[in-house]
């Protein structure tokens, strides 16, 4: 088993390059972390990384993608539909796959339960999913405060582009986003344990990106039993 450290792996997407950090092991089992998607994203990113360094140390690779739109891509989100990300997601799996020649375990937290499916795991683990509707809701309720702070209103062009918490959203996205409910994950999958799903597990309420290094530490070693499990199945 090679293991090494963060390391920037390119994929292909329609024609340009974007990109993923991968961490740990880049043999045997792998797992493709989905993160929360927008703002909820910027409060978790020490908190995912955290999560990757334990199954690190588990003998796990992790992959941490950025979306089209987000991160190191240099796209522009406004450009960006919902279902863009899904076929993105799908690209990232066989990407990883031909990396590896092995299907990744799929490791998706929040939003990121809504791209699990499109992507033809090993496995699937989820941590307290959110449907589009709801996250689209946070977005809107956070601009409408900035906004009245403002004394601006949001024209209600249904075309136009949007700014919600300071994120450039598509008609598309919009549109993906309000209709994209928590899916029913292939087979096989397991949920995280309810009792991590506690107000202190929801990093992405707080009033500022934070981490948590014990529940980092207890959701890795979830996922790396579960993974275990599957991989002798």
């Amino acid at each position: 088993m090679t293991v090494q450290g963060f390391r920037h792996e390119p994929y292909d997407w329609r024609g340009q390059t974007e990109w993923m950090f991968s961490l740990g092991a880049s043999e045997g089992p792998q797992a493709i972390i989905l993160p929360p998607l927008f703002e909820e994203m910027n409060f978790t990113r020490a908190f995912i990384v955290d999560i990757a360094r334990g199954l690190a140390a588990a003998g796990i690779g992790s992959w941490l993608p950025d979306l089209p739109g987000t991160g190191e891509s240099l796209r522009d989100l406004a450009t960006i539909g919902w279902d863009d990300w899904r076929d993105a997601a799908h690209g990232i799996g066989e990407t990883i796959m031909a990396l590896t020649d092995s299907r990744p375990h799929v490791v998706a937290l929040r939003g990121g339960a809504l791209l699990a499916d499109a992507i033809e795991g090993r496995s699937w683990w989820s941590f307290a999913p959110a449907s589009g509707a709801s996250l689209l809701r946070q977005l809107q309720r956070t601009q409408i405060v900035t906004d009245r702070d403002r004394k601006q209103a949001e024209p209600s062009d249904p075309e136009r582009i949007s700014i919600y918490a300071g994120y450039p959203i598509s008609a598309a996205m919009r549109t993906g986003l309000t209709g994209a409910e928590i899916p029913v994950l292939p087979s096989p999958h397991r949920a995280a344990p309810a009792e991590l799903l506690d107000d202190r597990a929801k990093l992405w309420r707080r009033a500022e990106p934070g981490r948590d290094p014990e529940l980092a530490a207890k959701l890795a070693d979830d996922i790396a039993h579960w993974i275990a499990t599957c991989e002798r199945h």
